[in-house]
């Protein structure tokens, strides 16, 4: 039985990723969750092959608990936890942004720790069309893409201080998804595809997912009615069932296996509108380096 583990699985994107990668029993499947109470339930809902543990990507150390905990050989791992703050600005125990520290080094901190545990396996991060400067349908709804400065800066919570406190988080949430795309390009330069495959995933516009939670009311609102409804008539829209679809079929299909470092959108082609600095090396080797450095910082703290 190959295992695979989906981080954030109770609900949107990760859940009906954990649904389709459990749909074949020879898979086991587990849901990497804050609330094992709601992972336990969602685990129950898909099936005998599926279960849940606790992982918080908030703390550095609970993910490395996680990491010293784990037992046996990884087919996949799926980050897909993530949190859009657009409310406040909101600092992790370890002193970190929490969009910055859950979305991107978190994810960095689990993928490097279980990646003896991954050989001959795959991994994939989430992005997003928000990341694109140039991205139209994201700026209809706020976003500017991504603010790169430094992983440092972001994670300090670094901000542009005219900004209102709403378009901090959207500015953080389209950076962490950069910052998410261009370590699943650079992993594949540093580590061959024969031993272990990184790809990343834009899942696509999906109205109606917890993502919205921290919005205003009237946002909150349109998210989960209105825009569930007109979402099939946008561009880059999807749900959760067909990106979960594709996001399970990257972590399994014989046709991805030679595409490590690739950027899928959710109809499970190439991304068309990825930016191109998600590609360029020197901005492969400052995201990562600086990325590894905070999480060895903070554990060296400790």
């Amino acid at each position: 039985m190959t295992t695979f583990i989906v981080t954030g699985a109770t609900q949107g994107l990760g859940l009906a990723t954990a649904r389709a990668l459990a749909a074949d029993s020879r898979r086991r499947v587990v849901l990497a969750v804050r609330d094992l109470d709601r992972g336990r339930a969602a685990a129950a809902a898909i099936g005998s092959n599926v279960t849940a543990l606790p992982l918080d990507l908030a703390s550095l150390g609970d993910i490395e608990r996680f990491i010293a905990d784990w037992q046996g050989d990884l087919a996949g791992l799926v980050n897909n936890a993530g949190v859009q703050i657009t409310d406040d600005t909101r600092l992790t125990c370890d002193g970190y942004e929490e969009t910055c520290a859950v979305n991107h080094l978190g994810a960095v901190a689990l993928t490097l720790g279980l990646l003896p545990r991954l050989v001959g396996g795959r991994v994939l991060f989430i992005g997003s069309g928000t990341h694109h400067p140039g991205n139209r349908m994201a700026s209809l709804f706020g976003f500017r893409g991504a603010r790169l400065t430094s992983v440092r800066a972001a994670a300090r919570g670094d901000h542009d201080d005219a900004a209102s406190i709403r378009q901090r988080g959207l500015d953080r949430y389209a950076t962490s998804k950069f910052f998410n795309m261009v370590t699943a390009v650079e992993l594949a330069r540093r580590h061959p595809a024969e031993v272990t495959s990184f790809f990343a995933l834009d899942p696509g516009l999906m109205p109606g997912t917890g993502l919205a939670r921290t919005a205003p009311l009237a946002a909150r609102l349109a998210w989960s009615s209105v825009l569930r409804w007109v979402a099939p008539l946008l561009p880059d829209t999807s749900t959760p069932t067909r990106s979960g679809a594709t996001a399970a079929w990257i972590m399994t299909a014989d046709a991805v296996e030679a595409s490590s470092g690739a950027v899928f959108a959710h109809d499970g082609a190439h991304a068309r509108r990825v930016w191109d600095r998600v590609f360029d090396p020197a901005t492969g080797r400052l995201v990562v380096d600086e990325s590894v450095a905070l999480v060895q910082q903070r554990r060296g703290a400790r």
